[in-house]
């Protein structure tokens, strides 16, 4: 099995949304800075860029041509940022989990790696697969998760055919606050797991926790979905 955590209210959850706010203050900064106008326009700017193009960045590099790098640079001085709590507690949790263990984020994998090391998570997973890897286009573009799954056959090939394609789709199980994120990997045959307080689930999603600290209560049958 490959499990892929999303990084962002996903790995640590909405109950530590001060984490992401502080992040967005930053992308929102940003976008003041790309645009010219004051704050307030820029923040609606940014929520607008993200519905529109999946990420802010991508929407600032297609309307202003702002350079990654520059961008993720910016939003990630680390002495204006929130990181989420340690935490044993999901340490023990996601050691626990058998199979290979993987981190897939919009995000530049700087953020999400140093907001594992606060939480004490790191040495849980093998790797990263960051927004960079995905030549800056990801979730929910079909092309990220294209992306994915030929990183995952170079690291985990026993799992996937020679021409790269999984040998069987649903072992590789997706866990993401989004469920804008979490349809395409649905279409991939992917196993899906929302992670997310929220009222209303599709019925598509496969699985649904309110936090990641909940998923032990789903593994019994996530175990008999994998038989």
């Amino acid at each position: 099995m490959i499990w892929l955590f999303d990084y962002d209210l996903t790995i640590y959850g909405a109950d530590e949304h001060n984490v992401i706010d502080s992040l967005d203050h930053r992308i929102s900064l940003m976008v003041q800075k790309a645009t010219g106008t004051d704050f307030e326009t820029a923040h609606q700017i940014r929520k607008d860029y993200l519905k529109r193009f999946g990420t802010t960045l991508a929407g600032l590099q297609a309307m202003h041509g702002v350079d990654p790098e520059t961008f993720f640079d910016f939003i990630h001085e680390p002495e204006y940022l929130t990181y989420p709590k340690h935490s044993p507690a999901k340490a023990n949790l996601i050691m626990g989990l058998a199979g290979h263990r993987f981190v897939f984020t919009n995000g530049r994998r700087d953020w999400s790696e140093a907001g594992m090391e606060h939480m004490g998570v790191r040495q849980c997973f093998e790797d990263v697969f960051d927004l960079k890897q995905m030549d800056w286009i990801g979730k929910p573009h079909d092309s990220a998760y294209e992306k994915a799954e030929r990183w995952l056959a170079k690291k985990v090939p026993e799992m996937f055919f020679a021409n790269g394609t999984p040998a069987d789709p649903s072992q590789i199980v997706l866990l993401d606050d989004s469920v804008r994120n979490l349809e395409p990997a649905h279409r991939r045959g992917w196993t899906t797991i929302l992670v997310n307080p929220v009222p209303d689930v599709p019925s598509w999603v496969n699985f649904y926790i309110p936090s990641l600290l909940h998923l032990t209560s789903i593994l019994p049958d996530l175990a008999k979905r994998m038989k």
